[in-house]
């Protein structure tokens, strides 16, 4: 697994993207529908929606303070089989997954993926990128989004990478920042915030705080980060007093969170997270390994 900090989400129980399980461990096979009143239907599809329950809370190890519900869906996205919504409460929120029930018994868990979509184009069609803070060649043919935290270690190991790579491809590459900011980090929304009222004024000034805050990490305090963000931007054509009243009001806190929710939509929940060429890339890795995945995204641009 590629090294990177995670949010704790029920979707960290589910690191596949197709599962198929059998049922017959925990019960009989389901018997052929027949003519019987709706209320035994009724009846009998609860218990067989218990028995999913069940086996998923056993076949992954669900902790019990983990709600499972499983609801029927009125038509399945799979001609010929039984859709349900496998729904995972716990008290920060609700996630589902879809699943199907086989005719002989299984469970499929997973995605349901249309092979006529081109699966980059499919993401890169999910990202924004309009007044986004970015550097290096405007048309370069590689484009790499990075989703970051500015209090995550691994993303300031990505961003000595990322610098390199800007060095060795000059205006072969453009690289979008994003924030992702994770709870776990105590300043790292205050920090976002701070960086996208920056880059509002300055694109410029924004890299360079960027710069500031990875390199920082340690020093970089909740209680002074004002001051710190202030101090560090007042030499690169950023208006003090506009600033400040911008973090003061946590004005571009509805950016931030629209990043956060375009990462979501692209299935990230960990920093640092990158998008290039619409080709997902999870974690801090190696320079080399870097270079590899831009060499093959401009070999196919």
């Amino acid at each position: 697994m590629e090294p990177g900090m995670t949010t704790k989400t029920v979707r960290n129980l589910f690191l596949f993207l197709f599962f198929v399980c059998s049922l017959t461990a925990c019960a009989q096979q389901q018997s052929a529908p027949t003519s019987a009143s709706a209320s035994a239907s009724a009846s009998a599809s609860a218990s067989d929606n218990q028995q999913i329950s069940d086996y998923v809370r056993k076949a992954f190890n669900v902790p019990s303070n983990v709600g499972i519900a499983v609801k029927d869906v009125e038509k399945s996205s799979i001609e010929g089989l039984r859709e349900v919504k496998l729904e995972f409460t716990t008290e920060k929120g609700t996630q589902a997954e879809s699943a199907w029930v086989t005719k002989d018994n299984r469970l499929v868990i997973g995605r349901l993926m249309d092979m006529s979509e081109d699966p980059f184009k499919k993401n890169w069609a999910k990202v924004n990128l309009k007044d986004v803070p970015s550097t290096g060649n405007p048309d370069a043919k590689v484009i790499i989004v990075e989703y970051s935290d500015f209090q995550c270690p691994y993303c300031s190991q990505a961003h000595q990478t990322i610098e390199q790579l800007l060095k060795d491809y000059g205006t072969k590459v453009k690289v979008v920042f994003k924030h992702l900011p994770l709870e776990m980090h105590n300043w790292a929304e205050d920090a976002a915030v701070a960086g996208a009222c920056v880059a509002q004024q300055n694109n410029d000034a924004f890299w360079q705080l960027s710069h500031f805050f990875f390199t920082n990490q340690g020093t970089v305090k909740k209680e002074t980060l004002q001051t710190s963000v202030i101090d560090a931007t007042k030499t690169l054509g950023v208006n003090p007093d506009q600033l400040k009243q911008c973090m003061d009001s946590r004005q571009t806190l509805a950016l931030v969170k629209a990043n956060e929710a375009e990462a979501a939509s692209l299935g990230f929940s960990s920093t640092p997270s990158f998008l290039i060429n619409g080709r997902p890339v999870i974690g801090a890795i190696d320079l080399a390994s870097f270079k590899k995945i831009v060499d093959e995204a401009l070999a196919g641009s």
